[in-house]
């Protein structure tokens, strides 16, 4: 800012200040007023006025003005106003808006307005001077409290009357105030808080405000046309009527025939009882006619009547009306009751039930305003309408307030005392039912529209975790919740796949399929969501799920969308609509044939010059499809993003659908279905597809049925083998790491990277029995998250199982294997033996060969028709698995199998029992597998032989059995090989 610009701001500055302060510039005020003015210019960012919240202060001044009875003032303000804004070219002046910038300043500066003096106008020509009081210039007028005024007497009744004559007091007293009336006739109001009158005579306003004039006529109006005099005065109160007719008088008659005091019953027109009919239904409250008691139930006052009804004939029309109004309350409170504050109560409502009530009061109001149609028709008095009449039609819109009020009751529960995933999960599920049990369309449809805006909670509930990876249940209403410890996400250190569980739910609830199939998916979902989240994968989702030009679509728009789709199937005029819209563009053909097509192109030029596709958005509706289908929004074509747009009341949609009743069930579940299976198939696929190309889980199984089932049997065989040999011949071979070492030993020589991952734990046991050392040997294969989630603990004891039963077979056929038939011979010849030698020798190698043949049978059983078999089927299956959960699910079922066919169930424990005595049996042959032992052996030998048949008969009976009885039909190869016949002694 320029040095002499400022010099002269600061002379105009110190001119201003003296004008409105009256200051000196010796004065200390003065100078306090110039540095705050002069610091506020220095530093000021000089920003553009607001122009249009300065023409809305003018307005709201106006209005202001008015209210306060100053309509003069109001009117010279405005003249003011105008002429300043057409005294000066303002647009020529250099600075910007500079007439916004004056009256801005002139607000600022203004002190208190709706204290404005009359006296303080100066008025032109032709203006006359008054006084506000109109008899003592130091008596002040009694301000009224216009608030209360227009408060009183219900006046959302009156919003949408045309003129002040159709009022409904219009016909209640014949001889009400007359506002054009002489003063005569406003002289017998004596009351100060009635209407005060003034003589309105055009001679004597010379010194008489108009706008005090226009307050008072006001007043007057306010008193004899809105406020409802009547009320108070009831008791006393009769409704004059001048028909000649007796049945216009009945109530009259009847009282004094019966000895009746008439002059305690009070009675209104027929008119101002039906008035006050329909402001009950619009706001149910203790009134005239209508009482309530202290259970909040409505009846008729008992001393009231209309001259042609007696009470008795009076409070039996009406008195069915009152349970509709206390259905109207019961709706309307539990709406405040979800809103209302407690000190001690810190309980929110659930948001499903906040849906609910806000759909549920749209049906409450599409009747109220039904309600205010009839008495917009009462009210103009065009047609009689009478009790009868008027119930008539009101019956055709009760039975909506019966069926909202039954559905209500029977969905509800108390959300304070119950959990809100209780409260809402029911609310759900009785909806649901209460559609598929509805007799009635209209019930129908109105349940539907309940339960659809329901359920939307749940569904953004859904979409948010699913889209975003956040498990936003602000309220606990949602049916799966988060494991109590279990953070945001999947912990590293965590083997738990398992982070939600489901809520416990009531039995209507687990018998609804819509939440069974929620609970199923979700369940699934969730999990692989969250482990998408710890893997900071999230935002990959869409990458699978949708292509690169289509617009990511909330769970709700998409359910909806759907659901306009289906429900339009069995649309009743779909083919009157399908015509309709065929004409409609042939139509508009024709007519856009007629544009002007030099005018269209300009257009299309400028639109295309300005690249904003939010404008482009905007007028959409106005402009050629050729532009939208050319010009995109951030990849995303203008005319892919206009969808099917869904109407907002889905009862009325569903009403002009069909006559008859949809199959909603049949419709809800193919949406969800469709909807939950397709973003359920993109987030699995996603997660395969980063557990198998990054952290290699397909190689993990292998080499876990490499190692546990012993399938690179070239590898394991030097491990076991050493194995026997050490525990059979070291005293310290129960020590864990030494175990380790030498299987990490073995394992290295293949498996280079992994094979530190291997360990060997033993417990303190001291043998030197294979047998009983294998018992105590646990194999460990250390993984790290998120290969744990597939290889978890259940699966390594299971692992650990079939891992010790091999081991066990593998020991039995090494020791059988190694049985030299030298240790038989010894040193002498065998033709020098006796044959009792002889035979005891013949006799032992019968078994050995017998128990070869049976340990053989199983291993091969096991090696070849259950480990190999079901691995080949295991990585078909995990060649065609789309999800991380399908993975699971087929390792488990194949561990299963395996446990299963490996005779390691409880089902089996007598076969498994006896395979394991033909194993020990090798120990005892080892044992005896000497010449030297076997000369005095004969009963030992009897022994074995009588135990070796009975196990073997024993093993070829209940693989038989099972065959047939059990349906094992994969121990056919093994019962075969059992049932052989065999001789093992000659006797």
């Amino acid at each position: 800012m320029g040095t002499k610009i400022l010099n002269d701001i600061h002379n105009d500055m110190k001119q201003l200040i003296t004008a409105i302060t009256s200051f000196e510039e010796n004065e200390e005020g003065f100078r306090i007023c110039e540095r705050f003015c002069m610091t506020n210019i220095k530093h000021h960012r000089y920003l553009s006025v607001n122009s249009n919240s300065t023409k809305q202060a003018i307005k709201a001044l106006i209005t202001k003005f008015s209210i306060h009875g100053k309509y003069d003032v109001a009117k010279k303000f405005e003249e003011l106003v105008d002429a300043f804004l057409l005294s000066f070219n303002f647009e020529q002046h250099p600075q910007y808006d500079l007439q916004w910038y004056l009256l801005t300043l002139l607000f600022e500066l203004a002190k208190e307005t709706c204290k404005s003096d009359l006296e303080s106008l100066k008025l032109t020509r032709g203006e006359y001077t008054f006084n506000v009081s109109g008899e003592d210039e130091n008596e002040v007028t009694e301000e009224i409290d216009w608030a209360e005024y227009l408060k009183e007497g219900q006046e959302n009744f009156f919003n949408d009357y045309k003129s002040d004559s159709e009022s409904e007091w219009s016909n209640d007293i014949e001889d009400d105030v007359d506002l054009d009336s002489n003063f005569e006739a406003c002289t017998n109001i004596t009351n100060s808080n009635k209407a005060v009158c003034i003589p309105f005579v055009e001679k004597e306003l010379n010194n008489l405000s108009l706008a005090l004039n226009e307050e008072l006529k006001s007043k007057n109006w306010l008193f004899s046309n809105v406020q409802n005099t009547w009320w108070n005065e009831l008791r006393w109160r009769k409704y004059p009527v001048k028909s000649r007719f007796c049945d216009a008088h009945l109530c009259e008659i009847w009282h004094k025939a019966n000895g009746g005091d008439f002059y305690t019953l009070g009675t209104l027109s027929e008119y101002l009882v039906c008035r006050e009919l329909l402001w009950m239904f619009y706001a149910p409250t203790q009134m005239v006619v209508f009482q309530q008691n202290k259970k909040t139930e409505f009846f008729i006052r008992s001393d009231i009547s209309i001259p042609s009804l007696t009470t008795v004939a009076f409070n039996s029309i009406l008195s069915p009306f009152c349970k509709y109004f206390s259905m109207i309350r019961d709706i309307e409170q539990f709406g405040i009751r979800l809103y209302s504050k407690q000190d001690n109560f810190c309980k929110k409502p659930p948001l499903t039930y906040e849906t609910y009530n806000a759909i549920l009061r749209q049906h409450l109001m599409k009747f109220k305003e039904k309600i205010i149609d009839v008495e917009k028709i009462l009210v103009k008095q065009d047609s009689n309408l009478t009790f009868l009449s008027l119930s008539s039609i009101l019956k055709k819109n009760l039975y909506s307030i019966q069926i909202l009020h039954e559905i209500h009751k029977k969905s509800i529960c108390n959300w304070k005392l119950h959990p809100n995933w209780k409260c809402a999960s029911k609310l759900l599920s009785s909806l649901y039912f209460e559609i598929q049990n509805s007799h009635n369309r209209e019930r129908t449809n109105i349940c539907t529209s309940l339960y659809l805006s329901s359920l939307t909670v749940y569904l953004n509930i859904i979409d948010t975790w699913l889209s975003e990876g956040r498990f936003e249940d602000w309220r606990e209403e949602f049916i799966i919740a988060r494991l109590s410890g279990s953070g945001s996400a999947v912990s590293e250190s965590s083997i738990q796949y398992e982070t939600f569980f489901l809520r416990p739910l009531d039995s209507i609830c687990l018998a609804d399929p819509v939440l069974q199939f929620l609970i199923k998916k979700i369940q699934h979902i969730g999990q692989s969501i969250e482990l998408l989240v710890s893997l900071d994968r999230i935002t990959d989702i869409w990458k699978i799920s949708i292509g690169r030009n289509e617009l990511k679509k909330s769970l709700v728009d998409e359910f909806y969308t759907k659901l306009e789709v289906e429900i339009s199937k069995y649309s009743i005029n779909k083919q009157k609509e399908e015509e309709s819209v065929s004409s409609f563009q042939e139509e508009e053909e024709v007519i856009k044939n007629e544009y002007d097509e030099d005018m269209e192109k300009n257009i299309i030029k400028q639109l295309s010059e300005f690249n904003n596709p939010f404008l482009l958005k905007a007028l959409e509706d106005y402009l050629p499809s050729e532009l939208l289908k050319r010009d995109n929004v951030d990849g995303v074509g203008i005319s892919e993003i206009q969808n099917i747009q869904i109407e907002t009341n889905i009862f009325k949609r569903l009403e002009k659908i069909s006559n008859y009743i949809l199959p909603l069930r049949k419709i809800l579940e193919n949406i969800l279905t469709e909807i939950l299976i397709s973003r359920y198939n993109g987030v699995s696929k996603l997660v395969k597809n980063i557990m198998c190309e990054e952290y290699k889980l397909e190689s993990h199984l292998t080499l876990m049925r490499s190692v546990y089932m012993m399938e690179a049997g070239h590898i394991m065989n030097k491990f076991y083998q050493r194995l026997f040999y050490e525990i059979e011949t070291n005293q310290m071979w129960n020590n864990s790491y030494f175990l380790s070492c030498i299987l990490e030993e073995i394992l290295s020589q293949w498996w280079t990277d992994s094979s530190s991952r291997w360990s060997i734990t033993v417990s303190n046991t001291h043998t030197n029995q294979v047998l009983m050392a294998v018992d105590n040997i646990t194999l460990h294969y250390t993984i790290g998250w998120p290969i744990n989630i597939v290889l978890s603990e259940k699966t390594f004891i299971k692992y650990n199982e079939i891992f010790r039963f091999q081991l066990k077979l593998k020991w039995a056929l090494w020791t059988l294997n190694n049985l030299r038939f030298n240790d038989l011979e010894g040193s002498k010849s065998v033709c020098k033996r006796n044959k009792l030698e002889q035979f005891h020798i013949r006799r032992i190698e019968s078994l050995r060969f017998c128990l070869l043949h049976a340990i053989t049978s199983v291993h091969t059983y096991l090696s070849g028709q259950v480990l190999q078999n079901l691995s080949l089927m295991l990585e078909k299956s995990l060649t065609q698995a789309e999800s991380l959960d399908t993975i699971i699910s087929v390792h488990n079922e194949y561990l299963k199998k395996v446990h299963e066919h490996c005779l390691l169930t409880s089902e089996y424990e007598d076969l498994m029992a006896t395979i394991n005595n033909l194993i020990e049996m090798c120990n005892h042959i080892r044992a005896r597998w000497n010449y030297k032992k076997l000369t005095f052996a004969s009963e030992e030998l009897d022994v074995l032989e009588n135990s070796y048949n009975k196990y073997h008969t024993y093993l070829a009976l209940a693989l038989h059995n099972a065959v047939q009885n059990k349906d094992a039909n994969y121990l056919t190869g093994l019962s075969s090989a059992f049932n052989c016949s065999m001789s093992y002694v000659q006797q």
